[in-house]
């Protein structure tokens, strides 16, 4: 895992390297760490029992799970992310050593970088301000009440697996609109996410194909590494321009293809956990064009709080809410039914 890009990823930053789950555990039982690098194979006992280890000592470590891309490693990634992990990556198979080196180094930096400027965690024991509205400068729906959705926007990133389970499996059967998400994931995870998802749900989750026409009642969750946006005839399309934000997919591009092409006025954004700032920018676009109500995560529920971050610091966001009340907030607004 090219231990000295994560040493290289930023100057006095102390890093120790380990072979076995069991020298793991030794070494977190002795230090508080606050980044851990879990490869999917180390050589005893599989990752599921170090990660529940990892999460008991260590609660507040940020833990990124690597592995070889592989069919039987698919599987590795949402057992990893439901059992304490808080991103996945896939490791880079090219033949020259600088380029596998310069991608695990930009990774680092990046989870390094975020963690230094306060980005830690937040403290699950943290009371939290009842109150739902936040105010801003941007364009706000005038009344909850007379504002009926035409279809759901969900951006994630970052923890945003788990976050996704909390919401989309809450949903009932008859949700009278399209669900479109975007979650920044490595592209061997996207099927096994929508099949978790779809077994657990009411509501049936699949990942989006090209071309296919939006239905009432589904989930479209766009593949990993490509971008999904909706053309004029509320088709789906994948793409794979270059990445926005350093992301593909990127919701930026899917709020904004939203804004210029959806044929309705009324959308529901919802901003998840996520490092990063995606998403901001599509949501102003939406704000500027169409109707649009946005839900953010708190900061007490997000594995990391930037992407809401952003959102309600922009001033975009009409409320803030914490994991568990994000489902019932989507069932409770009356919808206009979609009808293609």
């Amino acid at each position: 895992m090219f231990p000295e890009a994560i040493s290289e990823a930023y100057q006095n930053t102390s890093v120790t390297c380990v072979t076995t789950g069991e020298e793991t555990l030794k070494i977190i039982k002795q230090r508080d760490l606050n980044l851990i690098v879990v490869d999917a194979d180390i050589s005893d006992n599989g990752i599921t029992d170090l990660l529940r280890e990892i999460k008991r000592e260590i609660p507040r470590a940020y833990i990124l799970v690597t592995a070889r891309p592989s069919k039987a490693n698919d599987e590795v990634f949402p057992e990893a992310i439901s059992h304490g992990a808080d991103e996945c990556m896939v490791k880079p198979i090219y033949d020259s050593y600088g380029d596998n080196f310069l991608i695990i180094k930009n990774k680092m930096t990046e989870v390094i970088r975020y963690l230094r400027a306060g980005g830690s965690k937040p403290d699950t024991e943290t009371t939290h301000d009842e109150s739902k509205t936040i105010l801003g400068n941007a364009k706000k729906v005038q009344h909850k009440s007379k504002f009926h959705p035409e279809i759901v926007l969900i951006a994630a990133s970052t923890g945003g697996p788990v976050a996704l389970e909390q919401v989309i499996t809450k949903l009932s059967s008859d949700f009278p609109v399209p669900i479109l998400i975007v979650q920044h994931i490595p592209k061997h995870f996207t099927g096994n996410l929508a099949e978790i998802l779809d077994s657990k749900s009411m509501i049936k989750v699949k990942v989006a194909d090209n071309g296919e026409p939006i239905s009432a009642g589904v989930v479209y969750l766009a593949p990993g590494g490509t971008h999904m946006r909706l053309d004029a005839k509320n088709k789906i399309i994948l793409d794979d321009t270059p990445p926005i934000n350093g992301v593909r997919p990127a919701a930026d591009v899917l709020f904004e293809s939203i804004a210029e092409k959806f044929k309705g006025s009324k959308i529901l954004a919802i901003v998840l956990t996520g490092m990063g700032s995606d998403g901001k920018n599509g949501l102003k676009k939406l704000k500027s064009k169409k109707e649009c109500f946005c839900l953010a995560q708190s900061e007490r529920t997000c594995v990391i709080y930037g992407m809401p971050r952003t959102v309600v610091e922009e001033g975009l966001a009409d409320f803030i809410l914490d994991i568990e009340e994000i489902a019932p907030e989507i069932e409770s607004f009356d919808y206009i039914p979609f009808e293609g």
